[in-house]
């Protein structure tokens, strides 16, 4: 999953050090994130599902569904994220069909991960 070209040059930039929570399981949503550099890790009951490198996103499915967080995000190293609120996060869906369509993947990619863990 390729950073969209629109985040080149973020302006609110945060930054995590290793082990810090970025959200809990439980947490009310409203943003997602691209990662600028660094490496977070995905968690859902103790277990990494999946780690997020340099221009992955993650966090998108709460802000599509309008939903809390069904996982925690955990700096894997020290990161630096661009977040994105819903406002933004639905101007770029309509705005930017690529963008949707890049979201769409990432999810579809994750979704096919997932069931290929539970085949196994």
């Amino acid at each position: 999953m390729k950073l969209p070209e629109i985040f080149a040059n973020p302006v609110n930039i945060r930054s995590f050090a290793q082990g810090a929570p970025i959200f809990n399981a439980g947490d009310d949503s409203g943003e997602m994130f691209v990662v600028q550099s660094g490496e977070v890790d995905i968690i859902i009951n103790g277990k990494v599902l999946e780690t997020v490198g340099p221009e992955g996103f993650f966090g998108e499915i709460s802000l599509i569904e309008d939903s809390v967080r069904a996982a925690d995000a955990i700096a894997k190293s020290d990161c630096t994220l661009v977040p994105v609120n819903r406002h933004h996060f639905l101007y770029m869906v309509d705005e930017m069909p690529m963008f949707a369509l890049h979201v769409m993947k990432g999810m579809a990619d994750r979704l096919r991960k997932a069931d290929k863990r539970a085949a196994e």
